[in-house]
């Protein structure tokens, strides 16, 4: 096939967030079209007019958009071959639905809800499947069919699906799939509602929007058969089909909210940013050499290949996710991460407005200080806080952990003291203070550096100890070193 003809699309229901499953959908079809010099279609498919909403329409493309996934055509876009939602092209569905009727490749069928409840049970009786073949209804002269549906008799429209032979799905993932014919019912391609159905919507908005390869979840395969034979009964070509399996948690069961995230918008709340997600969920299942892990959007395109996909479902790896994550966070630079950080200390209440548009460039540096202990960005208020605010409240057993050592207690005020006295306030200057009160001692440098940081930021982990003490500034270190000595004297001899 000429690659300047490629066309693909991503056709989500709105009926709910984005989901990750959907989401490296849509991303194999962009990375695909980009591949390819194709064109990349957004159609929405909104026929489920009771669980379809605007809010979900919105948040799709809001979605979309946030990862990187932007559409050649679509909402607000458009292009040759729109209206991009279905709601909006049922007159097309009605007319396609009107060629087969006349063709006799479908027909109009009268049975009640009750006639079809009846057939199921006898079905499920005789331990067989329910499978319907139209009755008296297929056979039935087309010419009163008509005039009983003008008369306002309720009725669907189905397709006069063949009792022999085999529909096969040549599929670029799994290779060809078979389908016996006679386990195909004849299915509903427009409802009572004279609205379309999902296989006979879909069939059609593919084959009038011209696209070239459908590229969908494996969920969709067993619909694939009915849809070829809408496609066959029309006149159209044929796209070609590629059915990607689901994406699993850990526990092999499909991915929900249990696992910790699920959708795009779950990521997003929770501190993971847009090249990250993009990055790790083209790698899921697609195929690439396992030699490498972080590549750009065009990388990954031009690396992509349908054929490689994996026939089985990709198992989520959020701990893989997180490690590219933390690569994409120390690749930002700090005065991007600082722009990040501020209203986040904001909220938490670690900091103020003003006091941050004060000094930016202390956060900036700060920002340097953390950036590669940062996995996520939600971890940002808690790494950062303890540069802000003054006096800290210490954890009791870890206070008595840290500073309740007779050696501590003996000289942390004379370290206090020095830190005090010194004329300027720098890590190196820090740095030299509190070695030299060691060796003077005769201890390693730790026997006070762990006090101290504990003191200082109230936690026994932190970024270089210096380099921390010189960020948080002379007045707000030798206030908590105060307090820190203040509650040492209460402690138990």
């Amino acid at each position: 096939m000429d690659n300047s003809k490629i066309r693909v699309r991503y056709a989500p229901s709105p009926t709910g967030s984005l989901h990750v499953g959907g989401v490296r959908t849509a991303l194999f079809n962009w990375l695909f079209a980009r591949k390819n010099n194709g064109t990349f279609v957004l159609r929405i498919e909104d026929t489920d007019l009771e669980r379809s909403t605007e809010e979900s329409v919105e948040q799709l493309k809001r979605s979309l958009r946030w990862i990187g996934l932007e559409w050649d055509e679509g909402p607000e876009i458009d292009g040759p071959y729109g209206p991009y939602r279905q709601t909006e092209r049922f007159d097309l569905y009605r007319e396609a639905a009107q060629k087969l009727l006349d063709s006799g490749a479908a027909y109009r069928d009268f049975a009640t809800a009750e006639e079809l409840a009846e057939l199921r049970e006898e079905a499920r009786a005789e331990k067989r499947q329910p499978i319907y073949t139209g009755g008296e209804y297929r056979e039935m002269d087309p010419e009163e069919a008509r005039r009983r549906a003008e008369s306002g008799e309720p009725f669907t429209v189905r397709m006069k699906t063949p009792r022999e032979g085999q529909t096969v799905v040549q599929d670029l993932i799994r290779g060809p799939v078979t389908f016996e014919n006679q386990n195909i019912e004849d299915f509903v391609i427009m409802k009572s509602t004279d609205t379309p159905t999902y296989n006979f919507a879909a069939a059609v908005d593919d084959a009038e929007m011209r696209i070239s390869h459908v590229i969908r979840g494996d969920d969709h395969l067993s619909n694939t058969p009915r849809q070829i034979l809408v496609y066959g009964a029309l006149g159209y070509d044929l796209p070609a089909f590629a059915h990607v399996p689901q994406v699993l948690g850990p526990d092999k069961k499909k991915l929900s909210k249990r696992h910790g995230a699920a959708s795009v918008e779950d990521f997003a709340e929770q501190g993971y940013l847009p090249e990250a997600l993009f990055n790790y969920l083209a790698l899921l299942g697609a195929g690439y050499a396992a030699d490498e892990e972080i590549f750009s959007p065009d990388e990954l395109a031009e690396r992509f290949r349908i054929d490689r996909v994996s026939g089985n479902p990709a198992v989520f790896d959020e701990k893989k996710l997180t490690a590219i994550n933390a690569v994409y966070l120390r690749r930002k630079s700090p005065e991007d991460l600082a722009l990040v950080a501020a209203p986040m200390l904001v909220e938490s209440g670690a900091a103020t407005e003003e006091e941050l548009q004060r000094d930016m460039p202390r956060l900036t540096q700060i920002m340097v200080l953390l950036r590669d202990r940062l996995n996520r960005i939600t971890e940002i208020p808690e790494a950062v806080g303890y540069f802000y605010g003054g006096e800290i409240e210490y954890d009791p057993e870890q206070f008595e952990q840290q500073l309740g050592k007779e050696f501590v207690r003996e000289n942390f005020p004379e370290l206090l003291e020095r830190l005090r006295a010194l004329p300027e306030w720098t890590e190196e200057a820090i740095e030299e203070t509190v070695r030299g009160l060691a060796a003077e001692k005769e201890k390693g440098a730790r026997h006070l550096i762990h006090p101290l940081r504990f003191a200082a930021t109230g936690r026994t982990v932190s970024a270089g100890l210096f380099e921390t003490l010189a960020l948080l500034g002379r007045e707000r270190t030798l206030l908590r070193l105060e307090k820190a000595v203040e509650q040492m004297q209460r402690l138990p001899a």
